[in-house]
């Protein structure tokens, strides 16, 4: 990134744009960090299988317990997914108004452009001798 850069704003649309890739990022970390877990989730299971075959039920104990921590941990990591994905959407909410915005404000000028060439008393004069003419 060139010095001259960092002195630039940023325009709304650019930041907007990079908060979003911000949150897409850390929903594809959630994803990858809640994919391990439940990896982990699946051989805590094999192992009180194991354990409880073996007849060890104090290591039973103990690992029932890291799989509902483990469990925990999974739901959270969707709550957390949903809550990221759920600002995403307001982000985008926000671009889209704000181009709806910069429409509008294209569509006023126009207008106004439009208003500004249009005669009104001539254009009633115009009407008043059609209207004559059609009668």
């Amino acid at each position: 990134m060139p010095l001259s850069d960092l002195w630039k704003r940023k325009s709304p649309e650019e930041i907007l744009r990079q908060n979003q890739r911000a949150l897409n990022r850390t929903v594809r970390e959630l994803e990858r960090e809640r994919g391990k877990l439940e990896r982990q989730e699946k051989k805590i299971i094999t192992d009180i299988k194991k354990m409880a075959k073996t007849g060890q039920m104090a290591a039973v104990r103990i690992m029932a317990k890291d799989l509902v921590r483990t469990r925990n941990h999974i739901k959270k990591f969707y709550l957390m997914k949903a809550n990221i994905q759920a600002i995403s959407l307001k982000l985008q909410t926000l671009r889209s108004q704000a181009a709806m915005a910069t429409a509008l404000k294209g569509v006023t000028k126009a207008i106004a452009r439009m208003n500004s060439q249009m005669n009104l008393p001539q254009l009633q004069k115009i009407m008043m001798e059609f209207e004559r003419e059609v009668n």
